[in-house]
This record gives C-alpha cells, sequence and structure tokens, in this order.
C-alpha cells in the first residue's frame, strides 16, 4: 500500500476546461483536503501512528499521574512538602536517564527483530535486556543511596526542605527495582506494537497509588501519617505491582522465548549501541535540568514552587508530543526491519503532524488561562503571582517541543541516537543554562528571562534533529 500509484482516474483530462468562480473555489478546497489528508497510503499510517500513540498518551499520561497526584496531595501539606517532593522527583528522573537509554535500545531492536518477523531473537533482546536490568537496580540504586543528601544540598536544599526531600528519596532508591523494571517491561511491549497492555498495567498503578497514598500521606483510615515518604512508598508499591504483572503477561505470550533463560552478547551490543547515546542525552538533559532548577531555586522557594507546578503542567502537555514520538521510534524500528524505507518515512511525517498539532493547542490553553493551571495544584498566593510569565512560556514553546520530541523519536528509531544527544547538548547546555545565569541572574532580568531560555532551548533541538533526519538515508541503516 506504501507504494500505491496514482491511477489515471485521479488525473484531470487535458481537454476539460479549468473550473472558474464558485467551482473554481470548491476545487481549491478539495484539491487542499485531498493534500491534508493524504491517500490510502498516508491514512493507513496515520491510522498506525494514532493505534500505537493514542495508549501510549494514556500510559504516559498515567505514569505523570503518579507524581501530580503526589504533587496534588503533598501541596495540601504545605510549600516545601511541594518544594520537596519536586526536587526528589527531578534527581530521581536524572538517574532514570540510564534506564531510559537501556528502554530506547530495547524499543529499538524488539521492533526491528519484529518487524523481520524473527521471534528469535527478539527473545534474546528482551531476556538481555531484563538482566541487565538487574545490574542497574543494584548499582544505580545504592549510587542513589550513597549521594542524595551531597546532591540535594548542591541543588540549594536546606534545612527542612533538605530532611523532607531525604525523607522521600530514601523510600524511593530500596524499592528502585519497581520504576526500572515497569520502564523496560513497557518497553519491550512497545516495540513488538502493543501498547495496550501497558496502558491497563498503568491504570491499575494508578488505582493503586490513590488507595495507598491518601492514608499513607495524611494518616487516615488507620493508617500512619507518613508525609513524603508515605507519596513515595505509595509510589514505588504500585509501580512494583504494575512491572510484575507486566513481566507474567510478556511470559505468557512468549517474549522470552521458549527456554526463558539465557542472554546475547550480541543483542547486548546491539542494544547499547543504540542506547548509551540516548542514555547521554537524557542524563545530560537531566543534569542540565538539575543546574537550571539550581538558578531557579535563586529566586527562592515560591519561585521554585511555582516552577515545579509549571513543570507538573507542561508534563500534561507534553504527554502527545512523548507518546507519537514513542510511536515513531517503534514504527520507524518496525519499518527498517521489513526494508520498508518509505514506510519508516511517512511513519515519522505522520506522528510529527499529529504531534505538532495536538500541543499547539495545549500551548494555546496555557496562554490564555495562566492563572486557572497554576491554582489547580496550590492557592499560595507567592507562587500564583507568578502564573502569567510562566504559563505564556510553557504556551509559547509547545510546538517547537512538539517537533523536538517526535522527530528524535524517529532519528531512535534509525538509530541515530547520538545526533539527539548533540541536539541535547547545543540546546541545553550551550544555550538555556548560559542564558539563563547570565541573563536572568547575573544580568537580573529575573524569572522570566530564566524560564524564556526554554524556548530557545527546543527551538535549537528542533531544527538540529529535523535538519538531519530530512538528511538521512533510510535505506541504507543498519540496526
Amino acid at each position: 500500500m506504501e507504494n500505491e500509484k496514482p491511477t489515471t482516474h485521479n488525473r484531470e483530462p487535458e481537454h476539460r476546461p479549468a473550473p472558474v468562480g464558485f467551482a473554481a473555489a470548491v476545487s481549491d478546497l478539495q484539491q487542499a483536503t485531498r493534500t491534508l489528508v493524504g491517500g490510502a497510503a498516508q491514512r493507513e499510517t496515520r491510522r498506525a501512528v494514532l493505534a500505537l500513540a493514542l495508549p501510549l498518551v494514556g500510559s504516559d499520561l498515567l505514569q505523570r499521574g503518579v507524581n501530580v497526584v503526589d504533587a496534588l496531595l503533598v501541596g495540601r501539606l504545605g510549600a516545601a512538602e511541594l518544594a520537596a517532593v519536586g526536587l526528589s522527583q527531578l534527581l530521581l528522573m536524572f538517574v532514570m536517564a540510564l534506564v531510559y537509554g537501556l528502554g530506547v535500545g530495547t524499543t529499538v531492536m524488539v521492533a526491528f527483530h519484529t518487524g523481520a518477523t524473527d521471534r528469535r531473537r527478539r527473545a534474546l533482546a528482551a531476556r538481555t535486556v531484563l538482566l541487565i536490568g538487574v545490574a542497574a537496580t543494584l548499582v544505580l540504586g545504592c549510587s542513589g543511596i550513597l549521594f542524595s543528601g551531597p546532591v540535594a544540598r548542591f541543588m540549594g536544599a536546606e534545612g527542612r526542605l533538605l530532611a523532607l526531600t531525604l525523607d522521600y528519596l530514601r523510600v524511593t532508591w530500596f524499592l528502585f527495582a519497581a520504576y526500572v523494571y515497569l520502564h523496560l517491561m513497557s518497553a519491550i511491549f512497545q516495540g513488538v506494537g502493543d501498547t495496550r497492555t501497558p496502558l491497563k498495567a498503568m491504570v491499575g498503578v494508578n488505582i493503586l497509588h490513590v488507595l495507598l497514598a491518601i492514608p499513607l500521606i495524611f494518616g487516615v483510615w488507620g493508617f500512619p501519617r507518613l508525609g513524603v515518604a508515605g507519596a513515595a512508598l505509595a509510589s514505588g508499591l504500585s509501580e512494583g505491582v504494575g512491572a510484575a504483572w507486566l513481566v507474567l503477561v510478556a511470559a505468557r505470550r512468549g517474549f522470552f522465548g521458549i527456554r526463558r533463560s539465557g542472554w546475547s552478547p550480541e543483542e547486548l551490543w546491539r542494544t547499547l549501541r543504540v542506547g548509551l547515546p540516548a542514555m547521554g542525552e537524557r542524563l545530560l538533559t537531566h543534569g542540565m535540568q538539575v543546574v537550571y532548577a539550581r538558578i531557579v531555586i535563586h529566586f527562592g522557594v515560591a519561585a521554585y514552587a511555582a516552577h515545579q507546578v509549571g513543570l507538573n503542567i507542561e508534563s500534561l502537555s507534553f504527554l502527545p508530543g512523548l507518546g507519537f514520538a514513542k510511536a515513531a521510534t517503534a514504527l520507524v524500528g518496525q519499518r527498517l526491519g521489513a526494508n520498508d524505507a518509505d514506510g519508516a518515512r511517512q511513519s515519522a511525517r505522520q506522528a510529527n503532524l499529529l504531534g505538532l498539532g495536538i500541543m499547539s493547542v495545549w500551548g494555546a490553553a496555557f496562554v490564555l488561562f495562566p492563572s486557572t493551571w497554576v491554582g489547580f495544584f496550590t492557592p499560595d498566593p507567592d507562587v500564583l503571582a507568578y502564573s502569567v510569565p510562566l504559563m505564556t512560556v510553557m504556551g509559547i514553546l509547545q510546538p517547537p517541543l512538539a517537533v523536538a520530541m517526535v522527530v528524535s523519536g524517529a532519528l531512535r528509531g534509525a538509530g541515530e541516537t547520538h545526533v539527539v544527544l548533540g541536539a541535547a547538548v547545543l540546546g541545553g547546555w550551550c544555550v538555556r543554562l548560559p542564558l539563563a545565569y547570565f541573563g536572568g541572574v547575573a544580568g537580573a532580568l529575573g524569572m522570566t528571562a530564566v524560564w524564556t531560555t526554554m524556548i530557545l532551548d527546543w527551538i535549537v533541538r528542533g531544527s538540529i534533529v529535523s535538519w538531519r533526519f530530512a538528511r538521512l538515508r533510510l535505506e541504507k541503516v543498519k540496526l
């Protein structure tokens, strides 16, 4: 279907006179509609993208929902608790960058073997990554326990904010395996092309999380009042149940093969070759965000609390972009495994258009109703004072953010993770951080200037990855 050629009945006969007046307007409208909607191949590709992406959006929304619920609940305890959970989640995402790289490598290789209809190699790739997950859990969890204090102090946390942050993180690191395997199992299902099963898992995770978080945070229904530590405990336990369920479903469906043991050094290398640059990209991105948050904390607890609220709100808006990015990764990988370069490029194009359209609508809502969005998270007047400049920036950056995310996902599916890494370095470390510090802090332009640098960051990243993908010869890509 991807190679469908235009037929003669789609062509205008040479003897037919050009339409005029109302007929010309109707003809122009029909032509524009055909261009926008595309032919049968484009429509089928769009349906495939939506079928894969929409459950991913739902899964990521529910994944973020765990963090958002924590923020909403502990926000009722006070600004310090809200800031502590936000800081803890930022540090957790920094460590999860390494796991994310494994997830990208897993999705790409599982998708490639799925497209090539090689079930044996797919099972080897899945088993290999799960074994690596054991090592990642031990190394990263122990590192988190040892270095949480020094890193939190570097971030500017002190006094009660430091104590609350460490309360949250201590629980998190002991349950770190839950976060690792929920992510890796979801990546395996995405590579196979099944995004509905991870969605079902996240529905269960969120229901269980709410049932645990309310009593553990506030000490109701006979539970002890644990505050921020209760939020961390609820998150870890609920995600652990979700990860265990996905492992059982994958085993029943044969994703790990008949033997269900053993691993492949070749698959390890191929996964890491794709995953290591993705690890570096996420590590550098989250490292940049840690330094960026340190700049924000310079303006006080209220400014950082507002920043954290903005990130939680933005996390809802970029979920469509993230879903379409993951769909592009899986579909491009599958199409390349099937030696279909045209299908890979068309999948990326449709994912980009859909992600851009949806996120632009979110951006308009942020600009039009800034105080309403921030008011959902906190009634604190000092935090609400930042709502208009914060949400205006969050709204404007949605289109470049969408393009950067989705095209980066397509590049990952083609194994071009090093390009995404380079774009993150240039956009985050060479543009955002220097301009935020010298403009917002040294230049005394304030928080609005600091937040504006996020727009410039994503414009740079989007431009780089779009340039590379447009020039990439997919028919010659070898994973």
